[in-house]
């Protein structure tokens, strides 16, 4: 009998890095209406206006470009899984980017004026820039090799996403709007998860490719992520030349650049200067949340550390 259809074994650990990947997820679940971002209203208000605006296309982009992942992005990626597990943790990190994309919306319908709302997500749909950007990376998705799928995926997740991030981490980092920080950071969480889990299913795969084959794709990554690059960077001067923090924005996106290279086991692109953070970004996160590996990595991935439940 030829056996069409298989059960997934749970029994069966085919992948250490799957098993101990589905183990982590589960300490990822949260719900964004548990978040009291309706008591940053009144600090929300007291904003200039032009860092209200910012903000709130922060979140807008955000909710944008989260669903092109939830819509394509884990879907065509799980697709190639090597393993049923891996199917699985994919699977899950679809359901945690959709609450991601939950909680950004839920920001914007919490403090932007009413009569806002709809206006906030159309500026992200009428973008030209972000419709390019999505468009490049959805091709990738569709049209791309199943490796070259995995650093869209990845890139996405552990850069793209931190040009938007910038502002309410800032904010927070002055001390501003904690709570809408805390979506960013719940967000960050699988996020960061997101781009490290294909990282290492990346390197293994990669690693098995002949030379010719890894110098060909080495090239078609660095030309993929200089086009990225490029796009978002004419993004954030869109989103942030009116408040003056594009340049250090743009500092922040290549460092989050560098730390992806890390995690796919190359060397980084820009020079060491970018692999440090603004200080009221530091301030802000890194000395008063734990965002896994993302802001400590350092060419290795932990993933295979992670603790597992029997």
């Amino acid at each position: 009998m030829t056996k069409k259809y298989r059960t997934i074994n749970w029994n069966k650990i085919e992948n250490r890095v799957d098993f101990s990947a589905w183990s982590r997820l589960n300490d990822f679940i949260w719900e964004p209406a548990r978040v009291p971002v309706h008591k940053d209203k009144d600090e929300f208000n007291n904003l200039e206006p032009v860092i209200q605006d910012t903000f709130l296309k922060s979140f807008s982009s955000l909710a944008f470009l989260s669903s092109l992942q939830v819509k394509i992005g884990d879907d065509i990626v799980k697709k190639d899984s090597a393993t049923q597990l891996e199917y699985s943790v994919f699977n899950a990190l679809a359901y945690l980017e959709s609450i991601a994309n939950r909680g950004y919306n839920y920001v914007i319908q919490t403090l932007a004026d009413p009569t806002q709302i709809d206006s906030m997500i159309e500026w992200a749909e009428n973008s030209d820039i972000l419709q390019d950007i999505a468009t490049l990376i959805g091709d990738v998705y569709l049209k791309g090799s199943v490796l070259q799928k995995k650093i869209a995926l990845s890139f996405v997740e552990m850069a793209v996403y931190h040009a938007d991030y910038y502002t309410p981490l800032y904010i927070f980092g002055e001390g501003k709007l904690v709570r809408s920080a805390e979506i960013i950071k719940l967000a960050i969480r699988s996020t960061s998860f997101n781009a490290m889990y294909p990282g290492v299913k990346f390197r293994a795969s990669f690693d098995n490719l002949s030379k010719e084959k890894q110098d060909d794709l080495k090239v078609w990554i660095d030309t993929f992520i200089a086009n990225l690059a490029g796009l978002v960077e004419k993004h954030i001067d869109e989103l942030y030349t009116n408040c003056g923090w594009n340049n250090e924005v743009k500092h922040y996106f290549r460092y989050t650049i560098n730390k992806n290279y890390m995690n796919l086991g190359f060397p980084t692109p820009y020079p060491d200067d970018a692999n440090t953070i603004n200080p009221t970004i530091q301030q802000g996160v890194i000395k008063s949340a734990d965002f896994e590996d993302f802001f400590y990595y350092q060419n290795s991935n932990r993933l295979t550390e992670f603790h597992e439940e029997h």
